[in-house]
């Protein structure tokens, strides 16, 4: 059993890792034999490590094809540790509905729970959720801390997947960082009410196929409307009242001779154009609305955001010192927490020259900021997980200059930050850095 997460002193827990089976971990010869041929036919997917921790977690696992049959034959187990007890929980791909669970707080036998169950508590244990019905859930926070390079995770720092609505990642970094969760219900119940009213419009009968309004176009054209009608009206009036009026008009391709029919065809018209202006109206007031509320909540996130000055601002502070400790004056960084009509707005920023890795220590920085930000105040765990794909195709001093700004922040901040490296990834950075300090925990190799 490898503990490869700490002990939080005074509060609760640390996560071990025990990969069980000779399938799971080899020597270390072996590993270092077959790593490179691993990574040609994987490529910088998931690696096994973070998908077998995402899984004990109370994740699917991520489990590939080729990868199935090794799934089925595995256990993942974590041990968490604090408060005098000792909480052990092995999950198997065989029967990944439930757990094993046991504590050293009880002399009962091994127990099987739901993953539901298991979900709940490590919600509570790892990031304090009671169960609030404005809470972000246990899943969505886990996320930013086993990010799956494979469904876009490491593609943006404010995204855990690549198509995730930026609505939908209000609600846990709200939670991290420490801002109204009310709020964020707020903005959520505003995107859905868009939505709802797009797809009304798309379904309106009394709208054009394909002709979508927006706050703009609904005014403009509500005018538009109501003058035709008003043109339209007038032409209508004068066909009723004068008969050899519409007989000239007959002469030269226009209305019918019939006055019935003429009449009929400019009352059938009007419905149409009225009936479409009526519709229009009802969005153009919908948009009035959404367009109001969206207002309001933008001033009460700016009043939120000014209540929290003091909490954001030592955020900030931490994703700009990480940047300048990795690349000094030359990339200036801030991470800023802004006021939009759908909500909070986050804007990590790693400026200089283009390059190579620049996105990628992007979200490295606001990762760390993110972790130290919400362990300093009790609503994250005392962990962070990067997969190799973070640092595939980072320069080697990038690399080094992550690695070593990771030791030593963690260790002011007594938590650890775990990543997974190809074999000559690491040896390559071991070159050029000989004094990094780390801890190899584990080493995996090809089946």
């Amino acid at each position: 059993m490898q503990d490869i997460i700490p002990a939080r002193r005074g509060r609760s827990s640390v996560v071990g890792y025990t990969p069980l089976g000779e399938r799971w971990a080899r020597d270390r010869a072996a590993a270092a034999a077959s790593t490179e041929a691993d990574t040609d036919r994987r490529g910088i997917g998931r690696s096994r490590f973070a998908a077998a921790l995402d899984f004990a977690l109370g994740g699917s696992g991520n489990v590939r094809p080729a990868d199935r049959q090794d799934f089925a034959e595995s256990s993942t187990t974590v041990r968490f540790v604090g408060a005098g007890e000792t909480v052990t929980a092995t999950r198997s791909g065989a029967a990944p509905g439930e757990l094993s669970v046991h504590s050293s707080g009880t002399d009962a036998e091994p127990w099987a729970l739901p993953v539901a169950e298991w979900q709940q508590w490590l919600g509570q244990t790892l990031f304090g959720l009671t169960g609030a019905d404005d809470e972000p859930s246990y899943r969505s926070l886990m996320a930013y801390y086993l990010r799956d390079a494979d469904h876009g995770g490491l593609n943006d720092p404010i995204r855990h997947h690549a198509k995730q609505p930026a609505v939908e990642s209000l609600p846990p970094l709200a939670h991290l960082f420490g801002l109204d969760p009310a709020l964020v219900e707020a903005a959520k119940t505003l995107q859905a009410s868009r939505r709802h009213l797009r797809s009304s419009q798309r379904g309106d009968a009394d709208l054009p196929n394909g002709q979508r309004l927006s706050d703009a176009t609904a005014s403009r054209d509500l005018a538009t409307l109501t003058a035709e009608i008003a043109t339209l009206e007038l032409e209508r009036a004068e066909a009723a009242a004068d008969a050899s009026w519409r007989s000239t008009r007959a002469v030269a391709g226009g209305l019918a001779t019939d006055p019935v029919a003429a009449t009929a065809a400019l009352d059938a018209r009007l419905a149409a154009l009225k009936a479409r202006r009526a519709a229009v109206a009802r969005y153009a007031d919908a948009h009035a609305e959404l367009q109001r509320q969206a207002l309001e909540l933008r001033e009460s996130v700016r009043s939120d955001l000014r209540g929290r000055h003091d909490r954001l601002t030592a955020a900030s502070n931490l994703f700009t010192r990480y940047a300048y400790e990795m690349f000094g004056p030359s990339r200036p960084a801030a991470l800023t927490v802004a006021a939009r009509d759908h909500g909070y707005a986050f804007y990590p920023v790693l400026g200089g020259e283009p390059g190579p890795g620049v996105a990628a220590m992007t979200l490295f920085c606001f990762d760390l900021a993110m972790a130290v930000t919400a362990h300093r105040a009790g609503t994250g765990p005392d962990f962070l997980l990067h997969d190799r794909a973070l640092y595939a195709d980072l320069p080697v001093a990038d690399a080094a200059a992550a690695l070593d700004l990771a030791a030593r922040a963690c260790a002011v901040e007594d938590i650890q930050y775990i990543v997974v490296l190809d074999q000559p990834k690491l040896a390559e950075i071991g070159g050029y850095d000989p004094a990094l300090s780390y801890h190899e925990c584990a080493v995996l190799s090809a089946p």
